[in-house]
């Protein structure tokens, strides 16, 4: 056997345990040339651990893939440990205080654990919310990392951006839902809200969110979507709504108008009736005249009560309409982990 065979048939094994021990070697001359900063700053390392010890299943995965997230962003998001959960199990990882149980909570950020829970969206016509709240549980994680300047910075951007959308009275009532919940986080929470379903920011704002999404436009157009069911079920209830108060309002003064123009015509036949059998009329054309004008008048007054009546069957119609609407609005956020009707808040808590 020369040599050459040798080294052909040398074992694999050691140099998989010479690589590893070349690589131990590298952590520790890390260490050892920083120790200093790892001490103080341990993060960073506790991340890279924490990744390469993770297997997301096919779920997280997915998130990853439909979001675009940058290298950098699904690192922060599988360092994050990010699970999917639903019913006791996600009630116990992301409880509901009482303030909260008008609001959909779909996912939160673990600050003590530094781990993301998502909830599980499984209604179709909710499809990408569930994408949209691991983005902002992911933006909850990047800003946990940041050091005090950098969330300084950003505050300054963030506020900007609060002060342009703050005029939408469900983005200031969300806000308030915060300060109330998280008081002195409402930086972090513009942060996320911000990144994953603000359009139109400012040019820095878009250069930092780069960091973590390929293409923001992607998250933002699937907020859009997933949120674009509830605005059509609430556009629909306001119309229908709408329309129910000008048919009652009209139907109301209609019938009030129809029972005393109904009491003014008895009396007028009553009168009418009177005067026939006194001799009243002076001529049978007169006495017809007289007739014809009482008969008219009772047949406008019909007319109007079948009008009354096809206006009210056309207010049960839409009473019914506007209950389905609920229902389906009711089934959707059952999907978005709330109840109540049209009125509803897709909420991202984190």
């Amino acid at each position: 056997m020369n040599d050459d065979d040798a080294a052909l048939r040398r074992p694999r094994r050691p140099r998989r345990r010479l690589l590893s021990s070349l690589i131990g070697l590298g952590i520790v001359a890390a260490l050892a040339a920083g120790g200093s900063w790892v001490a103080l700053h341990p993060q960073p390392l506790i991340d890279q651990v924490t990744v390469w010890q993770y297997e997301p299943d096919a779920v997280i995965a997915s998130h990853v893939e439909r979001l675009q997230l940058t290298d950098h962003g699904r690192f922060l998001y599988y360092a994050s440990r990010p699970t999917v959960s639903s019913g006791e199990q996600f009630s116990s990882d992301c409880p509901k205080d009482e303030d909260e149980q008008a609001f959909g909570i779909l996912g939160c950020y673990l600050h003590a654990d530094k781990t993301i829970v998502v909830f599980d969206v499984v209604d179709e016509r909710l499809d990408g919310t569930e994408e949209v709240v691991a983005a902002h549980e992911m933006l909850h994680a990047a800003w946990d990392r940041m050091d005090d300047d950098e969330k300084d910075r950003l505050a300054v951007l963030l506020d900007a951006e609060y002060e342009r959308l703050t005029n939408d009275p469900r983005f200031a009532e969300r806000m308030a839902f915060y300060a109330r919940n998280e008081p002195g986080q409402r930086a972090n929470e513009l942060h996320s809200i911000v990144g994953t379903e603000a359009t139109g920011i400012s040019a820095e704002l878009e250069e930092h969110y780069a960091q973590y999404f390929e293409d923001r436009s992607v998250v933002t157009d699937l907020h859009s979507a997933s949120n674009a069911v509830f605005v059509q079920l609430q556009q629909q209830a306001d119309s229908l709504v709408s329309q129910m108060e000008t048919l009652r309002t009209t139907t109301e003064s209609d019938y009030k108008a129809y029972t005393s123009g109904y009491e003014q015509l008895n009396s007028d036949i009553a009168t009418f009736n009177k005067r026939a059998e006194s001799g009243f009329f002076t001529s049978p054309s007169a006495f017809d005249r007289a007739r014809s004008r009482l008969i008219e008048r009772g047949i406008e007054l019909d007319e109007m009560f079948d009008s009354i009546t096809a206006r009210a069957a056309e207010y049960g119609r839409l009473a019914s309409e506007l209950e389905s609407i609920n229902t389906t609005s009711a089934e959707l956020q059952r999907g978005l982990n709330i109840g109540g009707e049209v009125q509803q808040k897709s909420d991202t808590a984190g």
